[in-house]
């Protein structure tokens, strides 16, 4: 736990961010927006949610069904493995299809331009911004 402190202090005084994937190379990763969209749903703000990442209603259902197997029923989880495969591959589709949709302009699907490998590599933002006019 405080070592996810530490990360989280570090990270957002450096970069003013916490995504791994967004500091390092300046493009969000298909979490994004996970945390936001969890809240808001706890809040009862639904449409809120969806709109910051989608992905929010498979890692529900995925959470609610290792929580039962595992604490209301005391079992080993069934499909575990399968579970996991076929949310992975749901997150990923939203995700392909959101920055397909969004990116660079829509929150939280937004190029981050104060990255690592903008800082580091010449012409890296360069090429990025080439690639986001392309797509």
């Amino acid at each position: 736990m405080i070592v996810f402190v530490i990360y989280y202090v570090l990270i957002h005084v450096i970069f003013d961010a916490f995504c791994p994937l967004l500091v390092l190379t300046g493009i969000p990763c298909a979490g994004c927006g996970m945390t936001r969209a969890f809240l808001y749903l706890f809040r009862g703000q639904f449409s809120r949610a969806m709109y910051m990442n989608p992905s929010v209603i498979p890692v529900l259902g995925f959470i609610i069904y290792v929580a039962f197997f595992r604490y209301v029923l005391g079992k080993k989880v069934k499909g575990l493995k399968w579970c996991i495969i076929g949310l992975v591959a749901v997150m990923l589709i939203l995700y392909g299809y959101r920055m397909w949709m969004y990116f660079p302009d829509r929150v939280p699907y937004v190029y981050y331009g104060d990255n690592i490998l903008a800082e580091q590599l010449p012409g890296y933002e360069t090429l990025i911004k080439k690639a986001i006019k392309f797509f």
